[in-house]
């Protein structure tokens, strides 16, 4: 996902990794990790900045829509996301 800063004008890249929610094993929670960077001017730049992390830890990772939209910030406190996907789908 890309977060846009409509404050600064600055593009952050975010990537979500999965972290087990204790005592709910039907659903799989992915946290949001990188919005805490400074950000990047250039959306293009941001978006190479995670492609090794990617890389590196999703061999054979293509990245795709993931990365077509942005979600926009205003700047003000510090954002963060949880997604919660059940297992059955």
């Amino acid at each position: 996902m890309m977060l846009f800063n409509t404050k600064e004008k600055t593009y952050h890249p975010i990537l979500y990794f999965e972290h087990p929610l204790p005592g709910l094993s039907e659903v799989i929670r992915y946290k949001s990790k990188g919005h805490r960077t400074t950000g990047f001017k250039d959306r293009e730049e941001a978006i190479a900045t995670i492609k090794p992390e990617l890389i590196d830890r999703l061999p054979g990772y293509k990245i795709t829509q993931e990365l077509d939209g942005d979600f926009y910030w205003d700047g003000i406190d510090i954002p963060a996301d949880i997604q919660l996907r059940s297992k059955n789908k």
